[in-house]
């Protein structure tokens, strides 16, 4: 991404803040390496459960000499050797690990557990995400991974991003009660998302720079069928989103401007969305603070 336009433009500067948020791992790998977001990290990997441990993956050009003399400064910070032979770093106040799997590679996690795990895989290996076939197949389907993408097949995770289109609030939308006694003609209220989650595989999501955004959200879905249902959804949502703004009579927000650029297609049992987000509308997007 940083070789991009778009990213001297747009994204450096919040990345560099975020740097100091991510549990100041990434801060403190900075400080602590001279490797950061901006320069040095090629690679981050990042993964999460729902029972909340959180594994992440750095890959970059990393001076490892002066993590030592970092860490005695830092009283946050301990250190001790794994019985399976590396040195593990610990922040003690966030119960946060890491360690170099090589001179190019960090893995850290707040479960020493998972640190441990890592210790254990090879190159070679053939584990974890590796053998999880329902996870490996929509990700070799993404069509951008070079700059950022990501993937779920939970269905709980799938629901709440369609909940997102019968619930839209930023594009000042009236979402349908789904607790109410007539939850099955939300089609009265609004487009009815509540049951496709269900037909839906896998979603993931990729992004491509250049001078704009090129946004991918791909549905995998179990047939062809279900792939139909799910574009004339998405279809009827965005039309009835055009109909309610120009109805309203305001000013349409940069949000609902963005549905003038969306593509849906549907290739056999995939979904797909595309989104092209000129610079002038990120810039729009970013006065008015939407995300």
């Amino acid at each position: 991404m940083r070789e991009t336009e778009f990213w001297g433009k747009f994204i450096s500067d919040s990345l560099l803040n975020s740097e100091r948020n991510f549990g100041n791992f990434l801060y403190n790998l900075k400080q602590a390496t001279g490797a950061s977001i901006s320069n040095g990290i090629d690679e981050l990997y990042f993964s999460n459960s729902w029972t909340g441990q959180n594994a992440v993956v750095v890959k970059g050009t990393f001076y490892k000499s002066r993590i030592d003399n970092f860490i005695r400064t830092d009283t946050s910070y301990s250190k001790f050797t794994h019985q399976k032979g590396p040195t593990v770093y610990k922040n003690e106040p966030k119960s946060f690990y890491f360690y170099f799997k090589d001179d190019f590679t960090i893995c850290a996690s707040n479960y020493l557990a998972q640190i441990e795990n890592t210790m254990d895989a090879k190159d070679t290996s053939r584990t974890g995400l590796l053998t999880n076939t329902a996870a490996m197949q929509p990700i070799e389907n993404i069509l951008y991974k070079e700059h950022l993408w990501m993937m779920s097949n939970q269905k709980t995770f799938i629901r709440g991003i369609y909940e997102n289109f019968y619930e839209p609030k930023s594009l000042g939308g009236h979402p349908p009660d789904l607790d109410s006694s007539d939850q099955k003609d939300t089609t009265k209220k609004g487009i009815d998302f509540s049951g496709i989650y269900e037909k839906v595989n896998a979603v993931s999501f990729s992004l491509k720079m250049t001078d704009d955004i090129r946004l991918y959200m791909q549905n995998e879905c179990d047939n062809d069928k279900s792939a139909e249902e799910l574009k004339n959804l998405l279809e009827g949502v965005i039309a009835l989103t055009k109909i309610s703004t120009a109805l309203s009579k305001k000013k349409p927000t940069a949000v609902v401007n963005l549905l003038e650029n969306i593509k849906i297609n549907n290739y056999d049992k995939t979904v797909l969305l595309d989104v092209k987000i000129p610079a002038k509308q990120v810039e729009e997007i970013r006065k008015q603070k939407i995300f």
